[in-house]
C-alpha cells in the first residue's frame, strides 16, 4: 500500500511559504509566525517577489529559486497566483502542499473551472494537497501549525484529532478547548477537498498512534462508499465522532457557499453513519465532549451507571437524561447500600442515584463511594457531580476574611492527595468515570481532574450523554470486530 500523503504533509522536515511578508496585518504573515514560534524545527523558506527577508528568514523570489525541494509548500496567496505557483513548485520538485487561498468552486462556475486547472497541475507533477479554501493543519508533537491561531500547549495530553470542513473548528476553538482540558494531536482543515478529502484523513488518523479518537466536522461526504469502508476499518481500532450539518434547507445553502458542498438529507446521513459505525454528535459541544470522554476512558462493558452527587437537582437531571439516552440506573443491592451508608449522612440515599446532600468534606464523593461502587461489579460506569475546590473556597474566604483565615494552599494539597486516588480508578477497575461541575479550570479540582485524564464536563446532562457515547461505541466496536 502506498504511503498516505498526509504522512509527509503532517511531518515535513522543510516548508516553503508563499504569502507572508513583514506586514503583521496580513493573514499569511500571522500564519507563518505561528509556524516559526510554534516549535517547528525544520527549515522554512519564505517565497516573496520583493522582500529580501521575511520575519528574519531569507526570502526567495520564486519557487524555482528555493535551495532545495521542500517537503511541504503552504500557499496563502491571491487566487490568480495559485495555479502558476503550483506549476513552479511542481517543477522544483515539491510534492505536497497546503492551499489556504479561497476563490475556487465555492464561488461558482468560474471558480470550479479554476479548481479543475489546479487539480490538473497537481496530477501532472504527482502532487497531493490539502485545500484549497482551508485554514491549514496542525501536528502538536511536530510543532507544526500553519493556521492563524497559536497552539495551546498547556494542559493534558493531546490525544484527539479532527478533520474538518470548517477552518474555525481547527483554529478558533483552541482557547475553547483549552478551557475544557482538551488538546488536538492533529487537525486538518480540508477546505474544498479538491485533492485530499475526509476519507484520506480517516485512513491516516486510524493508523496514527497519537490519535485516540477521530473527530469529523462534515457538510458533505463526497465519496460515500469509500467513507463507509474507511470508517468501518477505523472504528475497529478507535472511535469516530461526527458532526454533520447541512441536512436542512438553510444548512445546505450555507454549506454550498462555504465549501461548494452539496449537502444531503439528514436521514440519509443517519444511515451512512450507522453503516459506518460513526457516532453522530448533535452539536459542536457534543463533538468535543464525546471525543475527550472516548479518548481518556476505558471502554464501557454495559449500560449500567452509578450517579453520584452532593446535590439532588443535578443528580435528578442526570437520572432523567440516562433514561432518555438508554443508560440504566440500577437500584443497588442491600449489601452495597449498607456499605455506602458508612460514608453518607442519615438523610442521604444510597439506592442509586447516590445523593450525599451538600458536605464540605469530599472524601466520600471523590474516593470512598467511587471505590465501593466500582469494586462491587454492579455498574459499568460512574458519573460524579460536584467535586470542587479553590473556586468555592476563594469565594468563601472573601466572606470569612474578617473572622478567620482560610488555609487555601493547605486545602489544595488535601485536594490533590484525594483526587490522586480517584484518577487511578478507571485504570484500576477498568471502568469509565466522568465528572460534571459548574466550576471550570479556574478551580483546582477541575483542572487536576482534566489534566490527569478524567473529563469534567460543564453540566450534568453533558456528562450523561458522553457516557452514553462510550456505551454505544463499545457496542459498535464489538459489532464491527465480529463482522471481520
Amino acid at each position: 500500500m502506498s504511503e498516505n500523503p498526509l504522512q509527509q504533509i503532517l511531518h515535513p522536515r522543510s516548508v516553503a511559504w508563499a504569502g507572508a511578508s513583514n506586514n503583521f496585518q496580513k493573514m499569511g504573515t500571522i500564519q507563518l509566525l505561528n509556524l516559526i514560534k510554534g516549535g517547528f524545527e525544520g527549515a522554512v523558506y519564505p517565497i516573496h517577489p520583493t522582500e529580501k527577508s521575511v520575519l528574519g528568514l531569507d526570502a526567495y523570489k520564486s519557487a524555482l529559486d528555493l535551495p532545495e525541494a521542500p517537503d511541504l509548500a503552504v500557499l496563502v496567496v491571491p487566487t490568480s497566483v495559485v495555479v502558476p505557483l503550483m506549476e513552479d513548485l511542481g517543477r522544483r520538485g515539491v510534492r505536497r502542499a497546503v492551499i489556504t487561498t479561497a476563490g475556487f468552486k465555492e464561488m461558482g462556475e468560474e471558480g470550479r473551472q479554476l479548481e479543475e486547472r489546479l487539480v490538473s497541475v497537481a496530477r501532472t507533477y504527482g502532487m497531493r494537497f490539502v485545500g484549497p479554501n482551508c485554514i491549514g493543519i496542525l501536528n502538536e508533537r511536530w510543532g507544526l501549525n500553519t493556521t492563524f491561531f497559536p497552539l495551546m500547549k498547556e494542559g493534558p495530553a493531546a490525544c484527539v484529532s479532527i478533520a474538518s470542513q470548517s477552518g474555525t473548528y481547527v483554529t478558533q476553538t483552541q482557547l475553547y478547548l483549552h478551557t475544557r482540558g482538551i488538546r488536538y494531536s492533529k487537525a486538518v482543515s480540508v477546505g474544498n477537498e479538491a485533492n485530499i478529502d475526509v476519507v484520506d484523513c480517516i485512513d491516516y488518523l486510524a493508523e496514527d498512534e497519537d490519535t485516540r479518537v477521530i473527530l469529523l466536522y462534515l457538510e458533505v461526504v463526497r465519496r460515500p462508499r469509500a467513507f463507509i469502508e474507511a470508517a468501518r476499518r477505523a472504528v475497529r481500532k478507535k472511535p469516530i465522532v461526527a458532526l454533520y450539518v447541512g441536512g436542512t434547507e438553510a444548512g445546505a445553502r450555507s454549506a454550498k457557499s462555504h465549501t461548494g458542498a452539496m449537502a444531503g438529507n439528514d436521514k440519509i446521513y443517519d444511515g451512512v453513519f450507522a453503516q459506518a459505525g460513526v457516532l453522530r454528535a448533535g452539536s459542536v459541544e457534543e463533538l468535543y465532549e464525546w471525543g475527550i470522554a472516548l479518548a481518556s476512558q476505558p471502554p464501557m462493558r454495559g449500560r449500567r451507571v452509578c450517579l453520584l452527587s452532593h446535590s439532588g437537582g443535578p443528580v435528578t437531571c442526570m437520572a432523567d437524561t440516562c433514561e432518555r439516552v438508554g443508560l440504566e440506573v440500577p437500584v443497588f443491592s442491600q449489601g452495597l447500600q449498607a456499605r455506602l451508608h458508612e460514608f453518607l449522612p442519615k438523610t442521604a440515599s444510597a439506592a442509586n442515584p447516590v445523593d450525599l446532600t451538600f458536605a464540605p468534606e469530599q472524601s466520600g464523593l471523590a474516593r470512598d463511594i467511587p471505590h465501593e461502587v466500582l469494586e462491587s461489579g454492579e455498574v459499568d460506569g460512574l458519573i460524579i457531580h460536584g467535586i470542587m475546590g479553590s473556586a468555592f473556597r476563594e469565594a468563601l474566604a472573601r466572606q470569612l476574611k474578617d473572622f478567620i483565615d482560610v488555609p487555601v494552599e493547605i486545602l489544595e494539597e488535601v485536594d490533590r492527595e484525594l483526587l490522586s486516588e480517584l484518577v487511578e480508578f478507571p485504570r484500576r477497575y477498568g471502568k469509565p468515570i466522568l465528572c460534571s461541575s459548574f466550576m471550570d479550570r479556574r478551580d483546582n479540582c477541575t483542572r487536576f481532574l482534566q489534566d490527569h485524564g478524567i473529563p469534567v464536563l460543564y453540566g450534568p446532562e453533558k456528562a450523561v450523554r458522553a457516557m452514553a457515547a462510550l456505551a454505544r461505541y463499545a457496542e459498535i466496536r464489538e459489532r464491527h470486530t465480529c463482522a471481520t
